[in-house]
């Protein structure tokens, strides 16, 4: 099928649903109305729908891409499904009241007005919005493939956190840019690069929950440890003002400057400030042993990124499971 025409019928299906539809909906919808697959991974329809001018896009709590149609063309057709009324607003309320075993039975039988049609198994299953249906498929994946989440939680990084996100979570690069990016995950990112790259997004863009994990370019730059926590006090600060909740994770060991003069004494002094924040994950303590890092949680040598000149040693499928598991206890005691 054309792709103007496949849009076409993409946009009479979004006229259905007023508040939005998600992927899921879409393609089924589309395959019983046209036959045949939509023919799109989630990535590519996520890219082609977000170009339209006519298509917009809303999360839900859970992070989840719920797509509207703003085209003039089934305006008429939304107009419709809104004025429809709907089935159960004239269903009266019953109340049961408690049950007498030991009294006397009726003498009359209850009287009933009509008899209720035969009712299939089908039509006696509850319905449930799926936009709010709180499964683990729902609850734990976000349908945004360039935005990365945990839970409901976005995530807020650089490298290290690009990599979980992408390695472990599933989440993608955003294509064509010179620095690697996957949502607030951005490779080289500072905690004053957070703070403007926040004040340059548009209002109702950020989740209202989010777990950050910044710190480790500023100290790999040589910054002074006390310019940093004032720049994480403003970070959290900022947030704060957005009716934003934050988690902060603590900063697991810098494996290629473990034994640095004056690296690691300004990381253990972040640390600590960190551990003093109301909300903190603790993710450095499974990255150590009596005191000393786990190598074995890392790469076995640094590499460069895009966003920094500064080389990484990254975790590896050991760190990167460890913290994940760190994260998820912390955060479904949360939820």
């Amino acid at each position: 099928m054309h792709l103007h025409q496949k849009i076409c019928e993409i946009k009479s299906i979004l006229a259905l649903y007023p508040h939005g539809a998600t992927y899921d909906i879409i393609s089924e919808d589309y395959a019983e109305l046209v036959g045949e697959p939509i023919g799109w991974s989630y990535a590519e329809f996520f890219l082609i729908m977000n170009n339209l001018n006519s298509i917009c896009y809303s999360r839900d709590f859970y992070g989840n891409i719920h797509w509207t149609s703003m085209s003039p063309k089934t305006s008429h057709i939304r107009r419709m499904v809104q004025l429809q009324k709907n089935p159960h607003r004239r269903r009266k309320t019953t109340t049961i009241g408690p049950c007498n075993f030991d009294g006397p039975p009726r003498k009359k039988p209850m009287r009933m007005k009509q008899a209720p049609p035969p009712q299939s198994e089908e039509s006696e299953e509850i319905e449930v919005d799926s936009s709010v249906e709180d499964t683990d498929e729902t609850f734990q994946s976000c349908q945004d493939p360039f935005n990365p989440h945990l839970y409901e939680y976005q995530m807020i990084g650089d490298d290290f956190f690009l990599a979980l996100a992408r390695l472990e979570l599933g989440f993608m690069a955003l294509p064509g840019v010179k620095i690697q990016q996957s949502g607030l995950c951005i490779s080289g990112q500072t905690i004053r690069g957070a703070i403007e790259h926040l004040n340059r997004m548009r209002r109702g863009s950020v989740s209202k929950r989010v777990i950050i994990n910044l710190g480790t370019v500023d100290l790999l730059h040589g910054r002074d440890v006390l310019d940093i926590k004032t720049e994480y006090r403003m970070l959290l600060s900022q947030l704060k003002e957005m009716g934003i909740h934050a988690i902060v994770t603590t900063l697991p060991p810098i494996a290629n400057h473990s034994y640095h003069s004056t690296i690691k004494p300004n990381w253990e002094k972040l640390n600590a400030f960190l551990r003093r924040q109301r909300n903190c994950i603790d993710i450095a303590s499974g990255m150590m042993q009596n005191g000393r890092t786990l190598f074995s949680c890392y790469q076995g040598e640094a590499k460069h990124v895009s966003g920094s000149s500064r080389p990484h040693v990254l975790w590896n499928k050991i760190g990167r499971q460890r913290i994940l598991k760190a994260m998820k206890a912390y955060l479904i005691e949360k939820l």
